[in-house]
């Protein structure tokens, strides 16, 4: 890890990272894809609760990137004490945040059907998905650890498991007849074999020892990466929100379409974070020529994938839509919006040189002012094309426009940062 880094070596700490977040994001996608087939008023249940559940996951997802991007700082600063330590004061704030946020979601879902307009099921499905909230919250802190110390091939095979484990019994769960509610217990099951695997398999490079030095460090990290991330969960609950407003035709598409986004977004943030840990390994170094190689190398993976991926997104999409959406009319709408998923990706692949830079050096407070003008700059846009005959379309126009912010934003900090150095 604290060699010099070239193309060959951060595509090996890259890649298998992004294919376990995409992996990962599979998950939703597959219970996604096996609901479909029950019928569109499970299926808009699933994805109201769908972005729920993502809401919830923010402040974990938080603590993750700020326990890797000091992990990563104390594997450059070659302070093995400071690794252990760091994620063992992660996890204990990792489990208060998980049950506060457990708490807080039961008392206030009985407005979730109102409010999305789907059917009472949907709060059957968030409370079997609340009993696994813990045990997901740790698999996600301790998946990143090992990520960070550089088992990223391990980790990658143990999300592959869990997926085709998740496909498997999601299939015997609704053939069974169990539906929504099978899927649900099934994804449950699996988060809590993987969170004692993983608590398993850490004991030996993390200390559960409560330090007031790393606990003060990861919640000043954390703090910003929080507004960061609250910012983006908002703008998606009220995105998703004035979908759900236009009728189940445009929200079954939306699910599906959103579902898509996320995946090639977690892919993309995998292989940044791949990126933000050679980043963070140098800053802790110290070392300059280190952080301009990093750079280098990252610049020139970006740029191949940023052509490469919008392909295979296109690809994918076409596939998801002939499986998921059989009728004419969803189709039409798919195909209306499939344009502006693919240039979308294109945005995000690019803009992830300078998004997984800024976390490597730990830049999250302005991080978290770039989501808060992005995200209020979506919402705005999102709400008055909604009410155009664009409909649905111009909703995801504002999507593509926030991706667009974010990246000029991003570059200009970016600028202002290394222009200063050099």
């Amino acid at each position: 890890m604290n060699e010099e880094i070239n193309i060959k070596k951060q595509l090996k700490i890259s890649v298998p990272i992004a294919f376990e977040s995409l992996i990962n994001i599979l998950m939703t996608l597959v219970d996604t894809l096996v609901i479909s087939v029950i019928g569109t008023t499970e299926l808009a249940a699933l994805g109201a609760m769908s972005v729920i559940i993502n809401i919830m996951q923010m402040s974990i997802q938080t603590m993750n990137v700020s326990n890797n991007t000091l992990v990563a700082k104390a594997i450059g600063e070659k302070d093995e004490n400071k690794i252990k330590l760091t994620t063992g004061n992660s996890i204990f704030i990792t489990i208060l945040i998980s049950i506060i946020t457990i708490i807080i979601i039961y008392i206030i879902k009985p407005v979730f059907p109102n409010l999305f307009e789907v059917d009472e099921i949907c709060n059957i499905y968030l409370t079997i998905r609340l009993i696994g909230f813990i045990q997901s919250s740790i698999v996600t802190v301790l998946s990143g650890h090992q990520r960070t110390i550089g088992n990223q091939g391990n980790i990658l095979v143990l999300r592959i498991f869990a997926v085709v484990l998740n496909l498997i019994l999601d299939l015997i769960a609704v053939k069974q007849g169990y539906g929504i509610k099978g899927v649900a217990w099934v994804t449950v099951f699996i988060d809590t074999i993987l969170a004692i695997y993983l608590l398993i398999k850490s004991k030996n490079t993390i200390k559960y020892k409560l330090n007031k030095i790393y606990f003060k460090e990861i919640f000043k990290l954390f703090k910003w990466n929080f507004i960061e991330r609250i910012a983006s969960r908002v703008d998606n609950f009220i995105f998703n929100l004035i979908v759900a407003k236009m009728g189940n035709l445009e929200y079954a598409v939306h699910v599906i379409l959103i579902q898509i986004a996320n995946i090639y977004e977690a892919f993309i943030q995998g292989f940044g974070d791949g990126i933000t840990i050679s980043i963070g390994i140098a800053s802790g170094n110290n070392k300059e020529n280190s952080m301009k190689k990093v750079k280098e190398v990252a610049k020139k993976l970006i740029n191949i994938c940023a052509f490469i991926f919008p392909i295979i997104v296109f690809i994918i999409a076409i596939i998801v839509m002939r499986i998921s959406l059989q009728e004419k009319e969803l189709q039409n709408i798919f195909y209306s919006i499939l344009p502006l998923l693919v240039i979308g990706t294109y945005v995000t692949m690019s803009a992830t040189y300078y998004f997984a830079i800024l976390r490597g050096i730990r830049d999250f407070k302005f991080l978290a002012k770039r989501n808060i003008i992005s995200s209020i700059s979506k919402i705005i846009l999102a709400i008055f094309l909604a009410f155009t005959p664009l409909g649905i379309v111009g909703v995801w126009i504002a999507y593509l426009a926030y991706g667009l912010i974010q990246k000029y934003l991003s570059k200009n900090r970016y600028n202002q940062i290394f222009n200063k150095k050099t």
